[in-house]
């Protein structure tokens, strides 16, 4: 690391008291201490220490300087240790508290790919509402969150967001399914598998069917989207999802998903962290893979990457 002596010599004289017992810990001499924060302190301007008998006080400046410098080394351990894993990666525990959309879709897709390339990593994965998912990262019972709509927190972190659209789901024999996209209005004559009150989907698709007077009478309510994706096995009836939802079994040749072009309220498809959380390796590698796959799903809106912490 640039200028590390420096500052691992400051760091040892604040928690010393002096440069002789800060010189003695590190087991250097204290004329190299002295001359080190001399130099700095010309290059600064302005004193860092204030020399006292038998001890040294950090002025304003050099509490400014400290705390800069503390923050510092422990970024510079991250790293290290993140270099270190880039050599062996793969080990440790990814926790993910997620909706029962992804965790039917995506999510275990990729926690297989993940599993694959890093044997070594073990997943935990629950499928919960979104307010739980909200509560599990805060109390640390999973790293990451992914689900639509959560509950804004301030002790969330946002480390990705997209605006998902939402889109009808049918069979492949369905009489929609070569249609490429769907308006609400063609799919009114189809028996409806309709979300639930509990679903944010659910008021999505019921206040666009409002808009264009569109009745859609539901032959099943449910708040189980694998539930939903079941009852499709008829090639008669319709869903609405997102298409993260299911990603994996368009790819399979299972279900077809077909964009809506009604006006829709969009989903925030949102992936969370505890705010200033450090994500181990392999967790930190899991969320890099999830937002690649996101950014390549065709059909969703704005996407937005915020930093977050590894």
């Amino acid at each position: 690391m640039l200028h590390a002596r420096i500052l691992n010599y400051l760091d040892e004289v604040v928690r010393a008291g002096t440069i002789r017992k800060a010189a003695a810990r590190l087991g250097v001499a204290s004329s190299s201490i002295s001359r080190q924060i001399t130099d700095l302190e010309a290059e600064l301007g302005t004193p860092v220490f204030e020399r006292m008998p038998g001890r040294m006080r950090l002025t304003s400046a050099g509490e400014m300087l400290i705390t800069h410098i503390r923050q510092t080394l422990k970024d510079h351990e991250k790293l290290m240790v993140r270099i270190g894993q880039l050599q062996h990666p793969g080990g440790g525990l990814v926790r993910i508290a997620t909706q029962n959309g992804p965790i039917g879709g995506m999510v275990p897709r990729l926690a297989l790919d993940f599993a694959d390339r890093f044997p070594a990593v073990q997943f935990s994965i629950s499928a919960l509402t979104g307010q739980a998912v909200v509560a599990s990262v805060l109390n640390g019972e999973a790293d990451i969150g992914f689900g639509y709509n959560l509950p804004a927190e301030a002790r969330l972190q946002i480390v990705h967001v997209i605006e998902a659209r939402l889109g009808a789901v049918v069979h492949p024999d369905h009489p929609l399914a070569r249609r490429g996209s769907a308006r609400l209005a063609d799919c009114a004559g189809y028996p409806i598998i309709l979300a639930d009150a509990s679903m944010s989907l659910r008021k999505v698709v019921t206040d666009a069917a409002l808009r264009i007077r569109t009745q859609l009478h539901s032959t099943v309510d449910t708040n189980s989207i694998d539930m939903m994706k079941s009852f499709l096995d008829d090639a008669e009836s319709i869903c609405f999802l997102s298409e993260p939802d299911v990603m994996d079994d368009v790819q399979r040749g299972r279900l077809v998903y077909l964009p809506l072009l009604d006006r829709l309220d969009m989903q925030a498809l949102s992936i969370v962290q505890r705010d200033n959380a450090v994500l181990d390796f392999s967790s930190a590698l899991f969320v890099e893979d999830l937002i690649r796959t996101l950014t390549l799903l065709p059909c969703l809106g704005v996407s937005c990457t915020r930093p977050f912490n590894t």
